[in-house]
């Protein structure tokens, strides 16, 4: 991502600038739900699926494809050096500071180096039920390039301080019903256009935030809304969806996929928000998703919206803010009384956690340096107060201009 505004440089590191936050009126910030496709609203998501369950088959848990984990990834536990051939004219990565010991690793070879796909969501057990420690990640990433048709994905990753750490690929879906070239209706899945910039798991259900536009331009689309409970094995094959028999599917040579049930659209009156990055904050009286925005220009927003006790969101947001001009969010998480916010810095100089509280005067203050290339933020509150983080570069940035660093690490940081 771009660089962000400093007001100088001290020993290398961005100074921060002081800028102020303002509340905002939570009227205009509201979500309208839907249980179909953008594309065909008379054919609901549930209706969709119970036609597809006898040909796609019996529904596997998250602690099922968890069990299913087929790749290896390196714990690091010293910053590396790039790999690569000397000859290539790549930057070395920065390592973060306020480091928590043995919580970092980097995805196997080919996963770390591979250009078609970007890591950028990240969520764990925490946010998911309040008091489990981070043993489940979920990262999320988008495609790219000549695997640009793929969509999005999600990765299933088994973590441990100290034993191996494994994990697998799932493609996330769409079902969807339309009629094939004979008139006739038929149900199927298709890949999801999105770029997952963050993603938050409640309960049984991951929220992934969709910062795409309807179809007409008219507005965002905010966010799509996956059952943890129902991922769905499909056969290894080229393509996505029916095959001509019938009865086998395709996910671009995926084992698993993942189905969306729900979604969100934003139907408020503020300013058009940018639904970047999802967490969930368990600091107010009750759970709440809060919705981050990364913006170049003008004045990013926070957004929270409370969770009905019966599961889903309430269509009004409940409180938001602008923050200060600039600051490039990638991530944003609420401890306490603090906001810890993740900052890029383009693909050169290395990205920041920054701190807010809304109560002081809202002076955006320098916390650590961050990898090149940081993107989410998720909090651990069970005990180790872990704040987990990633970087996204591959060596990646263009065939003429290799800027950017191997960064593809996930780690954790003390706040």
């Amino acid at each position: 991502m771009a660089a962000a505004p400093l007001a100088g440089l001290a020993g290398g590191l961005a100074v921060p600038v002081a800028a102020h936050a303002a509340p905002l009126p939570t009227s205009g910030y509201r979500l309208t739900g839907r249980d179909h496709p953008l594309f065909a609203p008379r054919y609901p998501y549930e209706g969709v699926m119970r036609r597809l369950a006898p040909d796609l088959g019996p529904a596997v848990p998250l602690a099922g494809v968890a069990a299913a984990a087929d790749r290896t990834a390196d714990r690091v536990t010293r910053w590396p050096a790039p790999a690569g051939d000397p000859g290539r004219p790549y930057r070395f990565d920065v390592p973060p500071q306020r480091r928590l010991a043995g919580h970092s690793f980097r995805w196997d070879a080919d996963d770390f180096t591979d250009e078609r796909w970007r890591p950028q969501g990240i969520t764990q057990d925490y946010d998911g039920d309040g008091t489990s420690p981070a043993r489940t990640l979920l990262v999320s990433w988008y495609a790219r390039g000549s695997a640009r048709d793929q969509g999005a994905r999600l990765t299933v990753v088994n973590w441990s301080p100290t034993g191996a750490i494994t994990y697998r690929h799932v493609l996330l879906v769409e079902p969807f019903t339309e009629r094939d070239d004979q008139d006739e209706l038929r149900d199927d899945i298709g890949a999801t256009d999105i770029h997952a910039g963050g993603i938050a798991w409640y309960g049984d259900h991951l929220y992934v935030a969709d910062s795409g536009y309807l179809a007409t331009g008219s507005m965002r689309v905010g966010i799509r809304v996956f059952d943890l409970r129902r991922f769905f094995r499909v056969t290894r094959g080229p393509g996505i969806g029916r095959q001509p028999d019938g009865k086998t599917f395709h996910a671009h040579r995926y084992e698993y996929v993942l189905p969306q049930v729900h979604g969100y659209n934003w139907s408020g009156t503020a300013r058009d928000l940018t639904f970047s990055q999802l967490s969930v904050d368990r600091t107010a009286s009750g759970p709440g998703l809060l919705v981050s925005e990364y913006a170049t220009t003008g004045a990013p927003r926070l957004v929270r919206w409370p969770f009905r006790p019966a599961g889903g969101l309430r269509p009004r947001a409940e409180w938001a803010a602008s923050v200060p001009r600039g600051v490039r969010t990638q991530g944003a998480v609420k401890v306490g009384s603090t906001y810890y916010l993740t900052t890029s810095n383009g693909s050169r100089r290395a990205g920041a956690l920054r701190t807010w509280k809304s109560t002081s005067g809202a002076t955006v203050q320098h916390r650590s340096r961050l990898n090149i290339g940081c993107e989410d933020l998720s909090y651990d509150g069970s005990g180790s107060g872990a704040l987990w983080t990633l970087g996204e570069y591959a060596n990646d940035v263009g065939p003429d201009d290799l800027r950017a660093p191997y960064s593809r690490y996930v780690y954790a940081v003390r706040p």
